[in-house]
């Protein structure tokens, strides 16, 4: 994964990218001094003696050849990208960010420096950093990435290009291989290049759904001239009718065991769409884009896929991991409030499960969450599921929240959002771990606490109990005819495979509803 820095002359291109390569332990690369060393002559003197189209066409092609390299830091020249295919190279093979500095700061850096051809003065009484700043103004203004280098020390500035606009990135092991997940602000800008980084070709296809298509997927589709279907939004469409739809569509656009799926959307559009990969010609690559923070965090990790049956959430599906998850925190600013904040139950629930620093972090003033806690919660999943991929003993733990968060979402006919089901479901199984007498006192009352400070529901008055455990009853988590539960005892550990007598259970439902 490289690292490509551009922007204006005297912004810190080179100064930064030297500090970056050793920060990330990769090899720098200086476009100049790449050109300058193939061809034996100074930047100044190629422009006077052959003149400036000449430089370009050299710049160009020592472009082509160092944005193949790996794991390289490139520092490129302030014009090199004027070129539509010149930026569109860079674009495909590397985080792209571009650095700003003020005209000032910019005439102090560069002060008798007689190397920069374009920077000699081209008009009376006029600054030439002034005329070439104004000129490529919406250029350097269209990259999406951008950092000011004016007032920081460059040693910092580095740091935060490597720890907060660099993408974490995370292989997920598994017992067939293993496929990375990319955390990073701005992701989707550089997709291209984390599909050529991980050997991915161009996708076919993209699914998404009707509420994040216009919003993400159809710019995506046309960045990549590539359709976008579109399907019905919530639980209800998650059906095997939908995934014949895209069954359809797989064969209208002629896929095949070949072929690449870009899923874009929530859980809902991933688990419909992973699943169809799963048994499209007994199995098609796909890859995960998630954008709300249920899916980001929780339902896009560990490969499972699946649809509904009215008798229960994913009674129908696989485990076919997704070739790569990229996350990008952007998406997730199209989110209506109370998605985010159903999806920040997930994140609860990880901080119960096994870090009990998340737990305390995320509040009301936490948000949005940073890519910090971000990661944190994904650490959290990315552990379990490494250590069982496939649900046999310690994923069980991930189930915290779920058996009775099921059975209330079902029995709400799916009028509560999955995550405001699983806050209610989180209280719910503290209170028969409290009442089985195997988590600390006190818990399920700070458990309910958090989740309302982050206005979660922790209670579902007017659902019917017995119809909340009819639903549960046909849990997919079930063995042998019997209900077993992931409970909490502290924040930050939980126990599996417990069972809890159904007196007790039925009296913890009936405070859920009352």
């Amino acid at each position: 994964m490289n690292l490509i820095l551009a922007g204006p002359p005297g912004t810190g291109k080179t100064t930064l990218g030297r500090l970056c390569a050793k920060l990330l332990g990769y090899t720098l690369v200086d476009t100049d001094e790449e050109i300058s060393k193939q061809t034996g002559k100074s930047i100044a003197e190629i422009f006077i003696t052959q003149g400036e189209d000449v430089f370009r066409d050299i710049e160009s092609n020592t472009l082509a050849k160092i944005t193949k390299y790996k794991n390289s830091v490139i520092s490129l020249g302030g014009g090199t990208l004027l070129s539509d295919i010149n930026r569109s190279i860079a674009q495909d093979h590397g985080v792209l960010i571009c650095l700003r500095a003020s005209e000032s700061n910019i005439e102090a850096r560069l002060a008798n420096n007689d190397e920069r051809p374009l920077l000699q003065s081209n008009q009376e009484n006029s600054s030439s950093i002034r005329v070439l700043l104004a000129q490529r103004k919406t250029h350097y203004d269209s990259f999406d990435l951008q950092l000011k280098t004016d007032d920081t020390k460059p040693d910092v500035l580095a740091e935060h290009i490597v720890d907060k606009l660099m993408p974490w990135h995370h292989t997920i092991t598994t017992n067939t291989g293993g496929y990375p997940l990319i955390l990073g602000v701005k992701a989707l800008t550089y997709l291209t290049s984390m599909l050529n980084n991980h050997g991915l070709p161009k996708p076919n296809l993209i699914i998404s759904d009707t509420n994040i298509a216009p919003l993400w997927s159809n710019k995506l589709g046309q960045q990549l001239s590539i359709p976008v279907l579109s399907i019905p939004d919530g639980e209800s469409h998650k059906t095997l009718k939908t995934v014949h739809n895209i069954y359809d569509q797989f064969l209208l656009h002629d896929l095949d065991r070949s072929s690449l799926v870009l899923v874009v959307g929530g859980g809902v559009v991933g688990d419909i769409t992973g699943f169809a990969a799963a048994t499209y010609m007994r199995g098609i690559r796909w890859v995960n884009i998630p954008t709300t923070l249920l899916s980001m965090i929780d339902a896009s990790i560990g490969g499972k896929v699946g649809v509904d049956l009215p008798q229960g959430k994913n009674m129908i599906g696989a485990f076919h991991p997704p070739e790569m998850v990229l996350a990008d925190p952007e998406t997730l600013t199209t989110l209506p409030d109370n998605e985010y904040k159903a999806g920040l139950a997930e994140v609860i629930k990880h901080g119960i499960i096994a870090d009990a620093e998340l737990f305390s972090l995320v509040n009301s003033k936490s948000l949005p969450l940073s890519r910090d806690l971000l990661q944190k919660a994904l650490e959290v999943k990315i552990n379990i599921i490494q250590q069982d991929p496939f649900e046999r003993n310690e994923r069980a733990k991930l189930n915290l929240g779920h058996t009775i968060g099921h059975g209330v979402e079902a029995a709400s006919n799916y009028r509560l959002r999955h995550g405001e089901a699983i806050a209610i479901g989180l209280y719910g199984e503290a209170l028969l771990a409290e009442q089985i007498g195997i988590a600390d006192s006190g818990l399920s009352s700070k458990i309910e606490k958090k989740l309302a400070s982050l206005d979660l529901p922790t209670k579902c008055p007017g659902l019917s109990t017995i119809q909340i455990k009819q639903l549960m009853s046909t849990d997919k988590k079930k063995k042998s005819g019997n209900l077993y539960f992931t409970l909490p005892t502290s924040i930050g550990a939980v126990e599996y495979g417990v069972q809890v007598e159904d007196n007790i259970l039925t009296k913890t439902i009936e405070r859920l509803t009352e």
